[in-house]
């Protein structure tokens, strides 16, 4: 059960906090979702950013989770707090990546650095 707990929070808890980021803000939030045949691209704006660098929405989701499962989200948000900070400095935007196999939101997933015409 533990096992399970601990997979769920670290393959979901990108898009948990993504969600959570996005439902109370403005449309601006996110520029871009864009989804191919084999993997969707989420592109936050630069505000969203700033915000996802700061590490408050990685607390917010994770502490609400039950142990072992809150440490998989620490760590998974950990990477996308890196990344934001990482776009920051450069005067980009955060962006996840996720496969679409098996589904959403099982599938993998990975940050990066966007600063093409999606980020703004």
């Amino acid at each position: 059960m533990r096992n399970l707990r601990f997979r769920a929070a670290l393959l979901a808890a990108p898009l948990v906090a993504a969600s959570l980021l996005v439902a109370p803000a403005p449309a601006s939030a996110v520029t871009d979702l864009d989804c191919g045949f084999f993997a969707c691209s989420w592109v936050f704006s630069k505000s969203a950013t700033k915000l996802i660098s700061e590490g408050a929405p990685a607390i917010r989701v994770c502490k609400n989770i039950p142990t072992p499962g809150n440490l998989a989200c620490g760590v998974a948000l950990g990477a996308l707090v890196v990344t934001a900070k990482k776009a920051r400095s450069e005067g980009k935007c955060a962006k996840i990546t996720w496969t679409k196999t098996p589904a959403p939101p099982l599938g993998t997933w990975w940050p990066s650095v966007e600063g093409g015409k999606r980020c703004k």
